[in-house]
């Protein structure tokens, strides 16, 4: 009797805690892959993740697997690697605008690199210049201490001092004469990816103004290359046409860019090629004309006579293709 009324008392008292408060459980995939259900989270539980689930089964919520050690080291390193990806691209859009502002060509761009080329040049000439005096001031003290030595006297310390003096020199200027090597290597490499970020860049602006240019007439001109010897010897024959039809001098020549200097006045006509991949692993080679942004090299660009150059281009390929 005494057993019947504390087993009413614990169902009287567990009625009362449910309707006070609604009992979670969870459920999880143990190791072996059975589900498994407690009234209680354990470390096993939050190393697989688990559900939380009502008295009547009905999901809650799902809490995903707690994350070792490695893995939030390898969060934490993948957050890093996002953060300078992210510093590189706006120091590369900062580049790339003061590449624009800076520089209307890549005919600027090589004028700007031969002038920072010539003075590093003539720095060096003028610390080989010093190298000579320096070597020539040395053995003249050299001889001098020679002389002393060989009277049998003792060398003056001020000479002495002078010989140090020059052999320091000498070292100077060796170390000044490798840093102006090193730098003058610096700038060319420096100035050869503006070269290619800027025709890339103009890539994208071509791009823009294609509509444009079509509404006018003086969209580019493609040359499809059916393989790649075909595309070499077109490639020199560009440099012809380039040469022979454009008023200003070729600037630049690469295997993928050949230009030729900038339009100033109202007449002038420049020319550029771009080699660039093709669907089907081909080549295309692309010709674009050019005139000054004066009103009146805008108009002239209009006329027959750009309209031709643009226009003979490819027959002027496949002429001199028939025998190749």
């Amino acid at each position: 009797m005494k057993n019947l009324i504390s087993l009413t008392i614990c169902l009287v008292s567990l009625f009362v805690n449910t309707n006070i408060e609604a009992k979670n459980f969870y459920r999880f995939k143990n190791d072996e892959g059975s589900v498994a259900i407690k009234d209680k989270i354990t470390q096993e539980m939050e190393l697989l993740g688990y559900d939380v689930i009502s008295e009547t089964g009905k999901l809650i919520k799902h809490v995903p697997p707690t994350k070792t050690l490695a893995q939030l080291e390898q969060d934490r390193l993948i957050k890093i690697e996002e953060r300078n990806d992210e510093i590189k691209r706006l120091q590369q859009l900062r580049h790339d605008a003061d590449l624009l502002r800076q520089f209307s060509s890549i005919g600027d761009i090589i004028r700007n690199r031969d002038s920072q080329l010539l003075a590093l040049e003539q720095r060096i000439r003028i610390q080989n210049s010093k190298k000579d005096l320096l070597h020539l001031q040395l053995e003249d003290q050299q001889t001098q201490a020679a002389t002393y030595e060989r009277l049998g006297q003792r060398v003056a310390r001020s000479l002495l001092k002078d010989i140090r003096d020059s052999q320091d020199q000498i070292v100077s200027n060796e170390i000044n004469t490798s840093f102006l090597e090193k730098e003058k290597i610096r700038v060319e490499k420096s100035f050869e990816r503006d070269i290619i970020r800027y025709n890339d860049l103009e890539g994208v602006r071509r791009a823009l103004r294609k509509s444009a240019k079509e509404k006018e007439g003086t969209q580019p001109v493609i040359y499809s290359c059916p393989d790649n010897k075909i595309c070499n010897r077109a490639w020199q024959l560009a440099q012809i046409y380039a040469r022979d039809n454009s008023t200003g001098k070729i600037e630049i020549i690469t295997n993928s860019l050949i230009l030729t200097s900038r339009p100033v006045e109202a007449r002038d006509i420049a020319l550029s090629f771009s080699r660039i991949p093709a669907p089907e692993n081909k080549m295309q080679i692309v010709l674009e004309v050019s005139c000054s942004q004066e009103e009146e090299g805008v108009s002239f660009c209009k006329t027959q006579q750009l309209k031709d150059i643009r226009k003979n281009y490819l027959n002027y390929i496949k002429e001199r293709m028939k025998n190749f």
